[in-house]
Formats: structure tokens, C-alpha cells, sequence
């Protein structure tokens, strides 16, 4: 009977390549020199590679490593080396788990590896339901938290969101050539698809649809458009513009199906890679604009958006030198380009350009016509873009219906609500100061870039501190450039100095041990009616939160001691810091009167809806759900040990 010794080189290898990686490294190539020989064939290694590594940080070329010749890379030291960062990212979460002091330092150090953590987080986000700290934890060759899992996850897709945004700040730092292509100036040194998919980055979390998986669908997307029509090649410019048109509208790749006043604010319509996955494809006017345009540019066709007042089309331009049906245009204008214009957001068809100015004239344009119907550069777009997230912001927080019925007008995925609502603000301030100019020559935009600048930081000290590594990496050379030349004469005077003074303090404090607070040792007569973990409801506002602390450092407005004066007895009743379940990233301190504990027993099905909302916030504080207790059980022993 013939053994596997018997086979030749090219079985065995074939074998290998359906047994675990690590298996190789520790039985395999141990088991004779020949077996050593093999396992170490750079092509198997590459397998590995390629399989069991879905996400690679572009530090590593990797995709161009795969294209080119197969010796010039050592593939299992390259495996290797992303087996060693999946050990030590393991163990810098583990380090979280145990321990709240430097946990913010321990999570930059692992968003410092960019997308080489991503697998490894992605495997810990993903926990079953059915796992031991379901909240926040995976039981797996590394226990790890998922809540803080994702929190590193968002801010590496956040790094890679701004990192495709500064594009433009190196394109408006040089200079033009007079003869450079007519894209080149559009474009603004970013790829359009990847500047509005910058805007998914931030909402993304453990899901499929990042930059490079916008890019593959919209390659996939042209490819069918292709296929839809063998002779496209031969076509006319006009010819190939409107048949575009026709296949996005008939297989509902553009626009809303049920377009109200109500819907068309929904923060899911503003978001590319989610219109582009979604099975129904919802998209505002601009989005609609921006895929036609990809897809176009993919088709061999020149196509931007073109921004006006209220509403967005798209811009088809002919070949220089030729019309639309490609005839030649007068010999003494090489390099003129006719347009045309279409609205893939509602019409499969050419519009024509005289029902482009009677729309103008109902706005109240009569003049400057020519200026407004010019392709729209991609920073332009990015601008308004985030205009629209924050019109879907302001609907959503001054909407009057009851809570619960407007939730769609924030959910990108079911129960996750409460995740996109400050990432979905947040991006639009990262893009309202990236698209600015490192050196603005208007006064007016030098001041609005400071008053934006200050949103941005007031929600990164409350709500991202994670982000410090790309506030110092951005924001505050930026800060430097756009303060007056007086302030910038010695590195101490830098403008940026309070910001990397605040982000210092904030080291210091993610550092420093806390004193727990013990139950044990309040003082007689002071008693902490509740504890940490408890499900609530608010006497007064009748919304259910979590209790994630408390204090007794409650203030009162004619007190003129301040809280760290008063002695434990002078208070007459403890503060509880609470998740609320209307607004989810924000946390309150309420009052023991004010507070109900409701009695929830049994699966988490049986909380109610605002509190299964909050859950995926809640792995930050919490394990699980106990059925049995009707509590949530803690994770802040450090803090609260007797909670």
C-alpha cells in the first residue's frame, strides 16, 4: 500500500494546502527534510497568505505582491509576521479586558497596525450569541471583548476615511500645469467613489463594504452593464450615456422608491456603499449622480456630477474635438468638449438643457448660468454631502413623533441605531475641515474652519477619545496653518498646543488608578439604593436606561461648597450615571428619586425595545444579560467591586 512518502512534490504540496497553517509550522515540517523542503515552498505560503488573511494594511502592496514574481517576496515570513500582530493585538485586548488604566493607549497602539488587525478584529466582533460574555466577548483561543473589538475596528476605518480625504489637501498644496487633464482638476486628487465612501467608513463597524469593496462592486456593477449590452463599444458618447442611464433605472441602482418628505432624510440614502449593497439601492439625488459618474468613468465615458441648487445631475462630456455623437466639432477648438445632461435619480432619459435653465429660472437664477452648469469638483461634493448628514442629523433630533417610529431615519442595519447616530456627525465635521485648503486665501473660510474644528474636538473629548492618535496626526498641524502668523513663533506658542495639552491630560487620566468605590465604606447612614447593572425607568421622562455608576457627589445650585468639600453625610440622596435609551452614546447623572428599577426576566427579548438598541454600546460596561437576575452583569469591578 502506497504511502504519502510515495507521492510526488506537487500532491503533497496540493495536500498541504488544506491543512491549517499552524499545523505545518509545527508537525509538518518536522517530519523529514523532505517534508521541511515543502513546507516551506513559497508558493504554499502564498496560499496561506491569500486565504487565511482577507484584510491587509496597503503598507504591504499586497495585491501587487500577488501580481508579481513569485520569489521576490518571502511569503512565510510575511504569514508569520501577521500571525505575530494577531498574538500581540490578542494580547493588548486582553490587557483592555483586565484592566480599564491605559486602555486608551493600549487600543492606538493596536490601531497603529491599520488594517493588518482588521481579520483578527472582525473575528472577535462577530461573537455568537450564544457566547459566555455575548456583550462584549468572544470565548475563543483569545478571550476578547467585542465592544472595545469594534471601537478599535471604527477607529481604524475612521483613520482610512481621512487618510483618502487629506488626498486633497496634498492635491490643493501644488500647483496645477495649465495642460493637465480636465479630470485632474475635478477629481481634486481623490477617486469620487472613495471620497463619498469615506462617509460608509465611519458607520461601517464589523460589516462588509469598505473602500476597496465599493470599488470591486462598482467594477462588478459596469461589468453587467457590459454584458447587458455587447455592441456598448460601438456606440456613441450620447448613445452610451443614455443606455447607462436605462439599465441603472431599470434595475432600481438609482433613486427612492418611496421618495416622502420623511424618507428622503433617512441617513441610509446619503451613504454610497450603502446603496450600492442594499438590495433596494436608496440614494439621494447626489449619490445617484456619483454612481452614475463611477460607473461612466469605468465605461470609457467622461462623466462628473453637476451640483445645482435643491437637486444634483449628472454631466456627460464628449471626447475633445468631437460631439456627443461623435462628429467632429470645428477644426480650430481641438480640445472643445460638448455636455449633456441626465438625472439618474429620476429619469432614464436625456435632459434637455432648456429644461435645466427653466428649473434655474424657478429658483430665482436668471444669471450665471454658464458657471452652474460646470461639472462639480469631488471636494464640492464631499461638502455637500456632508450637508445632507447633517439635514438628516437635525430631522432625526427635531423630529416630534414618538421615538420609537423614528429610529428608520438612522438605522443602517437592524439595532444599530445607537452606533451610527454620533459616527454619522462626526464624519461630516472630519470632512467639513478636510476640504478645506491647507492655505485658504479668503479670511471668511480660515474662520469657519476654526469654528468647525471646535465641533469636532468638543465630540472627540466626549465621544471618540480613541482618535487622539488621528487628532495629532490631522487636526493639529492643520490648526497651526489656519491660526494668525503672530501665534506661531516658538514650537510652545503653537495654537495646537491646548489640543496636544488636552490630549496629554487625557493620557494621564487613561493611565492613573482610579480608587473604587465601596459600599462598604460609605458613611453611617448613607446608603446606594440600586446598583450598577440594574434596567430602569425614568419617573418623570418614562425612558428606560442602565445604571453604569454612582456618587455622591450630587450638587446643588445654592450650595456653595463644591463636591469634593462635602463630607458623605451632607448628601441627601446618591447619583446614578446612567446609558439612556433615547440617544445611546450619551450618559446622564440622575437622581435616586427620579429612578424606577423595572423587573425584566428571562432572554433579552424581554427588555424593552430602547434597551435591546443600547446593547451594542452596553459591552463596554457590561458581560451579559442574566435572565435569571434581571440584571446586567458588570464589567467595572474595578470601579464598583461590591456592584
Amino acid at each position: 500500500m502506497a504511502s504519502i512518502n510515495s507521492l510526488p512534490d506537487e500532491i503533497v504540496h496540493h495536500i498541504l494546502l488544506y491543512v491549517p497553517p499552524d499545523e505545518t509550522l509545527s508537525t509538518i515540517a518536522r517530519l523529514s527534510k523532505r517534508f521541511n523542503r515543502v513546507a516551506h515552498e513559497p508558493l504554499l505560503w502564498r496560499c496561506y497568505c491569500e486565504h487565511n488573511f482577507k484584510y491587509w494594511d496597503a503598507s504591504h502592496h499586497f495585491k501587487e505582491r500577488l501580481r508579481g514574481y513569485l520569489h521576490g517576496t518571502d511569503w512565510r515570513r510575511l504569514f508569520l509576521l501577521r500571525l505575530g500582530r494577531n498574538a500581540y493585538i490578542a494580547r493588548l485586548l486582553d490587557g483592555i479586558v483586565a484592566s480599564r488604566v491605559s486602555r486608551l493607549q493600549k487600543m492606538e497602539q493596536i490601531c497603529l497596525y491599520g488594517y493588518d488587525a482588521k481579520d483578527y478584529l472582525l473575528s472577535q466582533c462577530q461573537a455568537p450569541d450564544s457566547a459566555e460574555d455575548v456583550l462584549a466577548r468572544r470565548v475563543a483561543f483569545d478571550p476578547n471583548y467585542r465592544y472595545y473589538s469594534c471601537s478599535v475596528l471604527d477607529s481604524i476605518h475612521r483613520s482610512l476615511a481621512i487618510e483618502e480625504w487629506a488626498k486633497y489637501q496634498k492635491f490643493a498644496a501644488r500647483r496645477i500645469d495649465e495642460d493637465a487633464p480636465h479630470s485632474e482638476r475635478l477629481n481634486c486628487g481623490m477617486r469620487l467613489e472613495r471620497a463619498l465612501g469615506a462617509f460608509d467608513m465611519f458607520m461601517l463597524h464589523d460589516n462588509e463594504g469598505d473602500l476597496e469593496e465599493i470599488t470591486e462592486l462598482l467594477d462588478d456593477i459596469a461589468d453587467r452593464v457590459r454584458s447587458a449590452n455587447p455592441y456598448f463599444d460601438e456606440l456613441t458618447t450620447r448613445q452610451k450615456a443614455i443606455a447607462l442611464t436605462r439599465w441603472l433605472r431599470s434595475n432600481n441602482m438609482t433613486g427612492l422608491n418611496d421618495p416622502t418628505e420623511q424618507t428622503y432624510r433617512y441617513l441610509r440614502n446619503c451613504l454610497i456603499g450603502r446603496a450600492l449593497r442594499d438590495e433596494h439601492h436608496p440614494s439621494l439625488p447626489i449619490i445617484s449622480a456619483a454612481i452614475y459618474s463611477a460607473l461612466a468613468s469605468r465605461l470609457g465615458l467622461e462623466a462628473y456630477p453637476c451640483a445645482l441648487p435643491s437637486h444634483v445631475h449628472a454631466t456627460v462630456l464628449s471626447r475633445p474635438g468631437m460631439t456627443l455623437d461623435d462628429q467632429p466639432l470645428v477644426e480650430d477648438l481641438p480640445k472643445v468638449q460638448e455636455n449633456m445632461f441626465l438625472d439618474p435619480y429620476t429619469v432614464e432619459d436625456e435632459v434637455p438643457l432648456d429644461r435645466i435653465i427653466d428649473f434655474l429660472y424657478r429658483l430665482g437664477i436668471h444669471t450665471g448660468h454658464d458657471n452652474l452648469l460646470n461639472p462639480t469638483p469631488t471636494d464640492f461634493i464631499v461638502m455637500r454631502t456632508a450637508q445632507n448628514i447633517r439635514a438628516s442629523f437635525t430631522s432625526f433630533r427635531t423630529h416630534e413623533r414618538p421615538f420609537a417610529q423614528i429610529i428608520p431615519m438612522i438605522e443602517l442595519n437592524r439595532g444599530d441605531w445607537a452606533r451610527n447616530l454620533q459616527p454619522a456627525l462626526y464624519s461630516m465635521m472630519w470632512a467639513s475641515i478636510m476640504m478645506v485648503p491647507v492655505l485658504p486665501e479668503s479670511d471668511a473660510i480660515r474662520w469657519d474652519w476654526q469654528q468647525d474644528v471646535r465641533d469636532l474636538l468638543s465630540a472627540f473629548y466626549e465621544h471618540f477619545p480613541e482618535d487622539a492618535w488621528l487628532v495629532e496626526k490631522y487636526v493639529c498641524p492643520m490648526y497651526d496653518t489656519f491660526a494668525a502668523p503672530s501665534r506661531r513663533r516658538n514650537n510652545w506658542e503653537l495654537p495646537s498646543k491646548s489640543v496636544r495639552d488636552q490630549i496629554k491630560s487625557m493620557r494621564r487620566m487613561d493611565a492613573a488608578v482610579m480608587p473604587p468605590r465601596r459600599r462598604s465604606e460609605l458613611a453611617k447612614g448613607v446608603k446606594v439604593k440600586y446598583r450598577v447593572g440594574q434596567v430602569f425607568k425614568h419617573k418623570r421622562y418614562e425612558y428606560h436606561g442602565l445604571i453604569l455608576g454612582w456618587t455622591l457627589e450630587g450638587s446643588s445650585l445654592d450650595d456653595p461648597l463644591s463636591p469634593t468639600q462635602r463630607p458623605w453625610c451632607y448628601y441627601t440622596q446618591p447619583y446614578y450615571r446612567c446609558m439612556s435609551g433615547t440617544d445611546g452614546l450619551d450618559q446622564h447623572l440622575i437622581a435616586e428619586d427620579n429612578i424606577e428599577i423595572v423587573d425584566f426576566r428571562g432572554g433579552p427579548e424581554m427588555l424593552p425595545p430602547e434597551i435591546k438598541d443600547l446593547m451594542p454600546m452596553a459591552g463596554k460596561f457590561f458581560k451579559r444579560w442574566d435572565g435569571e437576575r434581571g440584571v446586567f452583569v458588570s464589567n467595572m469591578k474595578e470601579l464598583y467591586p461590591d456592584d
